[in-house]
């Protein structure tokens, strides 16, 4: 029996990529899943098909984390179908590459509100159940490009450079009955990435770093549910580089 059997997981960012991975995988572990989903409904139900194809339970949630009265009512929803919430995994994450001095406001505000703000207000409306409960596990999903600018996205490495900062201010506060960790992920091999950047870009990055290939979901996963576990009991406020080594390059 697993660890996680009988929990209650909310994963923002779960209608794709690593929130849907995340979603399957703790729900393969006995885990009951909450989905959030801002605007994919149609992801939402193909990650709450396969949530339901491992045995496991879900729960559909529509919520724009950037607003505060959304992420109330959402975890007010989650907690009263589920009990509570044990682990909160901040996946969701949002992206508009424009050049410095071309970036509109808007851009640079919105990236802000989901990278960071949503965070925050998740922080609040969580942690305050998980400190009245005595106990929680929080995952915020950061980036490399945090430590490591890059140029076109300001904004989202403002965002990610905040959100590590923001890590440590939910393990200061919300200790000792929280642990709050995050993971600073590098490229992963995945159709968004493909999307993203062109071939010629992923082989470079793949050059840069020193294990010479990228992450997949399922790796990424399994280093996050660790983070969520008794394993890391007496680990917090740390952000965790998970790139095969680039940062060191």
């Amino acid at each position: 029996m697993s660890e996680f059997t009988g929990k209650s997981v909310l994963i923002t960012g779960a209608s794709s990529g690593l929130g849907r991975q995340l979603a399957v995988d703790f729900a393969r572990e006995g885990a009951k899943v909450a989905i959030n989903y801002a605007a994919s409904e149609q992801g939402a139900r193909e990650t709450l098909a396969a949530v339901e194809d491992t045995g496991g339970t879900g729960l559909l949630c529509r919520a724009d984390i950037a607003f505060k009265d959304q992420v109330e009512a959402m975890v007010a929803k989650v907690a009263g179908a589920f009990g509570g919430i044990d682990i909160l995994i901040n996946s969701a994450g949002l992206s508009i590459d424009q050049p410095l001095l071309e970036m509109t406001e808007e851009a640079f505000d919105r990236v802000l509100a989901v990278n960071l703000k949503g965070p925050f207000l998740l922080a609040q409306a969580v942690g305050r159940l998980m400190v009245a409960a005595g106990h929680g596990r929080i995952v915020n999903i950061s980036a490399t490009t945090a430590i490591m600018a890059r140029a076109g996205n300001a904004n989202y490495a403002a965002s990610k450079g905040g959100l590590n900062l923001l890590t440590q201010s939910m393990a200061l506060e919300l200790g000792p009955a929280v642990n709050v960790n995050g993971v600073a992920l590098g490229m992963v091999d995945s159709e968004i990435v493909r999307k993203l950047f062109t071939a010629d870009e992923i082989r470079q990055s793949e050059e840069s770093v020193p294990l010479k290939r990228l992450t997949t979901y399922e790796e990424t996963s399994k280093f996050v549910r660790m983070l969520a576990s008794d394993a890391a009991g007496f680990m917090t406020g740390q952000t965790v580089p998970f790139d095969g080594g680039r940062v060191m390059r």
